[in-house]
């Protein structure tokens, strides 16, 4: 469905935009969390198996979050082909990193930025199919493919590109202040009985 930015359907988006924003922050501070203790007191099963339903939940919510905020850029509701959605995402990579690259050349770039060598001149051409494979398999779907698909590997070589993302995202769609932010049903959401007062006959 074709919208106008400013409209009602415009801003249903951005309230849901908000909330996968904040259900990928959540993700990612418990993935770090748990990371922090696994590096802190050692490996075991059960410490693997939480860090990496983390890190999957943080992966499913970044994926999904973008492609809202591709929907919204494109002002079109219409559910993208996989192959439109991965050109988005590494193009978009691919702007962060050309533009921290030229911050850190022109000498404008903040004191705690990382050496050059940490930005990539270019994207992996592989890095969108493999975080919509993650996504997909990791988190989304129960497939037989899971059990042999390495987070690990994902990780070591994609993090950088996903957290780029993530901090990117974070200025615009981050929490702001101490109020949370109203998310209409989500946030009216609520188990307690309440008093429905009469209708009227």
């Amino acid at each position: 469905m074709k919208f106008q930015i400013g409209d009602a359907t415009d801003v249903a988006l951005c309230v849901g935009l908000k909330h996968e924003f904040l259900r990928c922050d959540d993700a990612f501070n418990d993935f770090a969390s748990s990371a922090k203790m696994m590096i802190l007191q050692g490996e075991n099963r059960r410490i693997c198996y939480t860090t990496y339903n983390a890190y999957a939940r943080f992966i499913h919510h970044l994926y999904e979050f973008i492609l809202g905020a591709v929907a919204r850029d494109r002002r079109d509701t219409m559910q993208l082909e996989s192959d439109i959605a991965e050109r988005y995402i590494t193009g978009h990579a691919q702007r962060i990193f050309t533009n921290r690259r030229n911050a850190i050349l022109s000498g404008t770039a903040p004191a705690w930025e990382n050496h050059i060598s940490y930005y990539s001149e270019k994207v992996p051409h592989t890095f969108a199919r493999d975080f919509r494979q993650f996504r997909n398999f990791a988190s989304g779907h129960v497939t037989y493919k899971r059990s042999d698909l390495s987070l690990t590997k994902f990780y070591e070589h994609s993090h950088k590109f996903l957290y780029m993302l993530y901090y990117d995202a974070k200025n615009w769609w981050g929490r702001g202040g101490d109020e949370f932010p109203d998310l209409k049903e989500i946030t009216a959401f609520s188990v307690l009985v309440k008093d429905v007062p009469p209708t009227q006959p």
